[in-house]
């Protein structure tokens, strides 16, 4: 049984499978958090003890689907194509049901 998913591109609005809500578009990100590497200047009084105190970054990354197309690359070293794929989500205004679909870059 092979169902075709509307996801949203339609000029239809997306209705929850769960409550019958609406369903509204947005993206997966995951928030990561990274040391800042020690600057090291003359000028800074604390030369001698290193140079700046590290910092915390906030950033976020997007994740990707990844499968193997079955089909193998290489000249002298094969090994498995691999597909990336985007991930976009749906949720629903109502019950804040969630679905997420991988699309092709």
């Amino acid at each position: 049984m092979s169902e075709e998913i509307d996801m949203g591109e339609s000029d239809v609005p997306m209705v929850c499978p769960k409550c019958g809500g609406k369903m509204v578009q947005g993206n997966l990100t995951i928030p990561l958090e990274r040391m800042s590497p020690r600057t090291m200047d003359q000028l800074t009084p604390s030369f001698s003890m290193g140079g700046f105190p590290q910092m915390m970054e906030d950033y976020s990354t997007e994740p990707r689907w990844k499968e193997k197309t079955g089909e193998r690359t290489g000249l002298i070293f094969k090994r498995d194509e691999v597909k990336q794929m985007k991930l976009d989500g749906y949720r629903c205004s109502l019950c804040n049901y969630i679905e997420i679909y991988a699309k092709p870059k």
